[in-house]
């Protein structure tokens, strides 16, 4: 048996186990490879879902979601239109 870190959230049914990204399990090789060969479609953007891991080894994972674009406060808006308003 060897550790795998899973890159993304998977749910193990043959062995009843829910798996975040980033979070490590101790399964057989053979399983391992069985779920990255089926999985390998369903998400195109990775290499593999289960990477193996050794205990120096850090793995890093890709925030999925994007991260929002910050916005003018309405605020500032409001001041700019009431100068605009007075000349």
């Amino acid at each position: 048996m060897s550790k795998y870190a899973a890159t993304k959230k998977l749910i193990l049914a043959f062995l009843g186990v829910e798996i975040d990204a980033g979070e490590t399990i101790e399964i057989e090789d053979e399983y391992a490879e069985q779920v990255n060969k089926d999985l390998k479609l369903t998400f195109p953007d990775v290499e593999a879902v289960l990477v193996p891991v050794s205990k120096d080894e850090t793995i890093e994972i890709e925030d999925e979601k994007p991260k929002k674009a910050t916005r003018k406060k309405k605020s500032d808006a409001e001041i700019i239109e009431d100068d605009a308003a007075e000349k």
